[in-house]
């Protein structure tokens, strides 16, 4: 992790977004209030992450800067299912992620509160006193694009009730749909753009033709890294967000739609998905676990073969856990015994071998 002089903050976020391998990383200075930061699964220079940390101990607060990896698509997601209605949502829910060096009209910022914003790294008080400030200029304008955003989404990927009655590609919808909401007229267009190329080592100084379109297969199968990367640097979290979508819509097969469960915006791989992975601030089991785990609750309730398994399964493993310790490994081995049984049991019966009278006999015969 690299801490920087605190003097030196960096006045805009860069980012990457790499569909080809599914992955896009940031580059930004955060200051790690309420937040941390972990690892990824690979150490590496884009292994950093960022995790929303309410208990923090804002004694450890401090200034960073770091290149943060996420999944493809987290950007755009977390800035369309925000919550910018007030400081500490927004806080939460957006700029602990992705910091304030985005903020919109930093300009004007600099110019109405110069102390404030050349001070705000220097403690945690300055910091909320200059996000506090910042954010009242702007919280107007990021709930206005940020609906705006919603709309053209909704317009292209066909959600909330919009449905293409005309063949029209998605991109095109896009253009047409963030021209008439004046999507880019919201944010400064001056985007810099930086263009990062990386050949495999063993890749030789000259090549045959054979030897290009090798590589160029084992490009498309990702059997090595896309070998162009782009990198977009801007001081407008807005700007970046309409790179983002742009290049969602371009680069990438997936697409955006609406969890069934709680009502937010997120990428579908198959197509078929209805409930999101996306986590939850509070820890608590993602849409598709809880939908699948509730989905099997009801099947429990209203199966009573099903039910009848799963309260001897809880009774029999109750009354091994309650023993004593002499008699726990015999009660343990008559315990394991009896669920390989009613396994092949239960199995037979899901299978529509035998019915559930026959199945809940099984079950009573073996208590």
């Amino acid at each position: 992790m690299n801490i920087f002089n605190i003097n030196v903050p960096k006045d805009s976020i860069s980012m990457i977004f790499d569909a080809h391998n599914d992955v896009e990383n940031y580059n930004t200075t955060l200051y790690l209030h309420k937040s941390k930061i972990t690892l990824a699964d690979e150490d590496n220079e884009y292994s950093a992450q960022v995790e929303l940390d309410l208990k923090a101990d804002t004694k450890k607060d401090k200034m960073v800067k770091q290149m943060f990896n996420k999944d493809y698509g987290s950007f755009i997601l977390t800035f369309l299912n925000a919550d910018f209605s007030s400081v500490e949502n927004a806080y939460n829910t957006f700029f602990v992620y992705y910091g304030l060096e985005g903020l919109n009209y930093i300009d004007e910022i600099k110019e109405k509160y110069p102390i404030e914003y050349t001070t705000r790294y220097v403690s945690t008080k300055k910091f909320l006193d200059y996000y506090n400030k910042a954010f009242d200029l702007v919280n107007t304008d990021y709930i206005k694009f940020q609906n705006d955003m919603k709309k053209t989404v909704d317009f292209v990927f066909d959600l909330h009730g919009n449905k293409s009655s005309l063949d029209v590609d998605k991109y095109s919808k896009f253009k047409a749909y963030s021209a008439v909401v004046d999507l880019m007229e919201q944010f400064s267009s001056r985007i810099r753009l930086g263009i990062v190329k990386s050949l495999p080592r063993k890749t030789p100084s000259k090549m045959t033709t054979k030897q290009v379109e090798e590589l160029a297969y084992d490009i498309a199968n990702k059997k090595v890294d896309d070998v162009v990367g782009y990198v977009y640097e801007s001081s407008s979290h807005f700007a970046l967000a309409y790179i983002a979508l742009n290049d969602l819509i371009q680069n990438s097969k997936r697409s955006i739609s609406v969890c069934q469960n709680c009502g937010r915006y997120y990428l579908q791989y198959s197509g078929k998905e209805i409930y999101c992975e996306l986590p939850n601030a509070d820890g608590s089991p993602t849409c598709k676990s809880y939908a699948s785990r509730k989905a099997y609750d009801n099947k429990i309730v209203e199966d009573v073969a099903e039910l009848a398994y799963k309260r001897e399964y809880q009774r029999r493993i109750t009354q091994v856990y309650r023993a004593n310790e002499l008699k726990k490994p015999i009660m343990r081995k008559e315990y394991n015994d009896w669920k390989a049984k009613a396994r092949k049991q239960l199995k037979l019966y899901r299978e529509n071998k035998i019915t559930k009278e026959e199945f809940c006999d099984w079950i009573e015969k073996n208590k």
